[in-house]
């Protein structure tokens, strides 16, 4: 379970959104989209840092919480003086309240069946990774440089991925040079930041996805960092003091070692459930994977067959997906996939004047009616909604 509601932030008036394993949000340009899939992308984020460190704090100091939102998504000019956004899953429920500034979260039942995700934003102009060399030492966006980032570590990890998505094109990363190249059907290599928009939007975000479905679970190089460390330590400390029983250390005669300092615990039930709640906290379980228009510069077709690559490659994990597009073929294209936890919301005009949309979930007749009517359906959809 997972609910998520926004209150007059940005061009959102209100939105009510109860997510499934798979979320598709449709409309028109300008009309919020990629402000609810932001809001979503942050509060999962959110969630994971207090499940991590056990700790809220940091979010409570005044207006702290929507102001890491704004600075990482450059969303500043979105704040209202009554922006509310409240977040809901079964670990945990949060609230921020912009009219007094207030941040309020409460532990629910399901606070310790909690399982560490891996959070992505995929963004539109992620085909800057190919176009522009160096891009590590530009002034982007946080949200931005973050994709690259981790772009960087998927296509180091692969090396080359071959026929992708069976166009007949391979992608291969020149590790002496640290470049990207892509092979064509015909064996003909060329740079990648030469190729077609297309393929410059397409393989930065396929390779990306690949490994956040598939690579991260093999690669067994994926390196710590000191904080990531000091993290860790400090939240074996929060769990071990929760889940072993209050006694002295010396009467303890089941005996773990991790990460070279010995937990004691009153016997193997204790400590396998222990280990089984650290497990889940400290080794990434599924990803939640946010992305902004798959379909740039993709040909019908090519927008079709990575839908239905998406919805195999999140299967195993039970990978959360969720889709911000304008492409009836991407939407018609899930329907017909019909992967588990489907939903599908639509930004709805309120306001003409001042440009403000409210969020509405489909129900399954309307989505078998959008599916019935294709493209049709989008020539019509004012009407419509």
């Amino acid at each position: 379970m997972r609910r998520l509601s926004i209150k007059n932030f940005g061009p959102i008036q209100d939105a009510s959104l109860d997510l499934g394993q798979v979320n598709v949000i449709i409309g028109q340009q300008s009309s919020g989209k990629s402000c609810v899939l932001k809001t979503a992308c942050y509060c999962a984020w959110v969630e994971k840092r207090i499940e991590l460190t056990q700790d809220s704090n940091p979010f409570s100091n005044k207006s702290e919480f929507i102001e890491i939102l704004a600075y990482y998504y450059n969303m500043t000019g979105y704040i209202r003086e009554d922006t509310y956004i409240e977040y809901e899953t079964n670990h945990l429920k949060f609230s921020y309240n912009n009219s007094d500034q207030s941040f309020i979260m409460n532990w629910k039942s399901g606070h310790w069946t909690y399982k560490r995700p891996k959070v992505s934003y995929v963004p539109a102009d992620r085909n800057l990774v190919a176009a522009i060399p160096g891009w590590s030492t530009l002034p982007l966006d946080e949200n931005l440089l973050e994709f690259m980032s981790n772009w960087d570590k998927a296509r180091k990890f692969f090396g080359k991925e071959e026929d992708i998505l069976g166009l007949g094109i391979s992608y291969m990363y020149d590790k002496q040079t640290n470049t990207d190249k892509i092979q064509l059907r015909n064996g003909v290599p060329m740079m990648l930041k030469e190729s077609s928009s297309g393929i410059q939007s397409l393989f930065p975000m396929f390779v990306h996805l690949d490994y956040m479905t598939k690579g991260q679970y093999e690669d067994d190089k994926a390196k710590t960092s000191y904080d990531q460390k000091e993290e860790r330590k400090k939240l074996l400390e929060i769990l071990y003091e929760k889940f072993h029983k209050s006694l002295s250390l010396e009467h303890g005669t089941e005996i773990e070692t991790i990460d070279g300092i010995e937990y004691r615990f009153t016997d193997k039930k204790e400590a396998s459930y222990f280990k089984r709640i650290l497990n889940n906290y400290t080794k990434t379980d599924h990803s939640e994977i946010f992305l902004e228009e798959p379909e740039d510069n993709l040909f019908p077709p090519t927008q079709c067959q990575l839908v239905n690559w998406l919805v195999e490659s999140i299967r195993k994990h039970r990978d959360m997906l969720f889709v911000a597009t304008h492409s009836p073929y991407i939407l018609n294209q899930f329907i017909k996939a019909d992967p588990k936890g489907l939903t599908i919301f639509f930004t709805h005009q309120l306001d003409e004047e001042q440009q403000l949309y409210s969020v509405r979930q489909l129900n399954e007749e309307e989505v078998r009616e959008i599916y019935d009517n294709g493209v049709d359906m989008f020539f019509n959809f004012e009407a419509y909604v």
